[in-house]
């Protein structure tokens, strides 16, 4: 099933510190609290089948700061609260910093784990986000989690795809992150096409869980009709 996804994200509720142009634009946006959010979804009766949480957790998680350790683990545990009200299947977590050389994989591997266990109805999945931990690749960060999410442009970037025929059982949550040509979904900088790539998650290794599309540079009144016929593709 193609799904759109709920993106829990800096906007809501600010972000880890940072001295970039993207933080500072992250805090001109409206902040909402947990309820409010899930107010506004039911409001307009979206159904959501899959929650994308802060990406910031895992910066938190990193930061060797005990304090940022239990924002982290706080924004874990509101993630979920909010993916259990809204009735989602899956809720996704980046739970590394992408640019940390240094850090307890097994520390932060417990924390996430006794957080989800409260909320046992919902499937929390860690993504294969890039990292720079000696000795690691996304895939073997990720293997190693009951839930997993396998991103496509990831999975490009370190040539991992085939690796994840040996955790198909674990993976709840597809992302089909895509660039429109057209109306032709394109796979930059990867060593297989994003066709071949779904046929071989969906045809031979029989996956039949959730995607999720997440175009490239977003989607603008121009290119809607494009999408859309593009959308459709997927769907046949």
């Amino acid at each position: 099933m193609i799904v759109c996804s709920c993106y829990f994200g800096k906007g809501l509720f600010g972000s880890i510190d940072r001295s970039d142009s993207e933080a500072a634009d992250w805090t001109k946006t409206p902040k909402y609290t947990l309820r409010e959010v899930s107010n506004l979804v039911r409001k307009e009766g979206l159904p959501i089948l899959s929650v994308h949480a802060s990406r910031d957790i895992g910066n938190y998680l990193c930061s060797g700061r005990k304090s940022d350790m239990e924002k982290g683990e706080r924004l874990i545990h509101d993630s979920l609260s909010l993916s259990s009200d809204l009735h989602a299947e899956v809720c996704v977590f980046h739970l590394w910093d992408t640019w940390s050389t240094h850090f307890d994989v097994n520390n932060i591997k417990k924390r996430f784990v006794d957080i989800a266990a409260e909320f046992d109805t919902l499937r929390a999945s860690v993504e294969n986000v890039p990292t720079h931990l000696d000795q690691h690749t996304p895939f073997s960060l990720v293997r190693q989690f009951h839930y997993v999410t396998l991103d496509l442009r990831w999975a490009a970037l370190y040539d991992e795809l085939s690796s994840f025929a040996s955790v198909i059982d674990n993976v709840v949550n597809v992302h089909l992150r895509g660039r429109l040509q057209g109306d032709t979904w394109i796979l930059d900088r990867s060593s297989f096409s994003f066709q071949d790539a779904l046929d071989k998650i969906k045809n031979k290794w029989k996956y039949s869980g959730l995607f999720t599309v997440e175009p490239e540079g977003g989607i603008d009144s121009s290119s809607f009709s494009n999408f859309v016929k593009a959308m459709k593709s997927l769907k046949e």
